[in-house]
């Protein structure tokens, strides 16, 4: 019996510089290391803490519809698409809070992302309300590695993959 949960890309995302939003676009190029022209996108990152240069886990991230409708009815912070900084937003998988490095995400485009870790909130998210980031702890979505790379556009559809259950 098939355990996998489905869902739909309500938009896909990028922007050249950090900060938020980033901008939705009709549909991205989701390269080997990322959205193609996307600021986080890149085999490495520079690790601003350690000050070092470090293997890019955080190549895409992806946040639920759900967290912004929660905050939206929460503190009456409407937040767009693009809000969180995410390159992907969902809807129908819920909050994203649960999922673990290695589960994967598989798109009816053929795309494919790995799970690398939970997107903690930042300050930056303050534009929106003071309270988000507060609010939004363990439920700002995912970061990740491009396992195959490909199309992406609003509408296509997501099967969520947890590690522990494939074989």
């Amino acid at each position: 019996m098939s355990t996998d949960r489905h869902g739909t890309v309500v938009a896909v995302c990028r922007r050249p510089d950090g900060g938020v939003p980033k901008n939705p676009e009709p549909e991205v190029i989701v390269g080997r290391f990322g959205l193609v022209g996307d600021y986080h996108a890149g085999k490495t990152r520079l690790n601003r803490k350690a000050g070092e240069v470090e293997t890019n886990l955080r190549q895409i991230s992806v946040v639920a519809k759900e967290v912004f409708d929660d905050l939206a009815r929460e503190l009456g912070a409407e937040i767009p698409p693009g809000g969180f900084g995410e390159n992907v937003l969902v809807e129908g998988l819920g909050d994203l809070s649960g999922l673990k490095a290695g589960d994967v995400m598989q798109f009816s485009s053929g795309v494919e992302f790995e799970v690398t870790g939970q997107n903690d909130p930042c300050k930056n998210l303050m534009c929106w309300h003071p309270q988000v980031p507060k609010r939004a702890y363990g439920r700002r979505g995912i970061v990740g590695v491009v396992r195959r790379p490909g199309v992406l556009r609003p509408g296509d559809t997501v099967t969520l993959r947890e590690a522990s259950r494939r074989r």
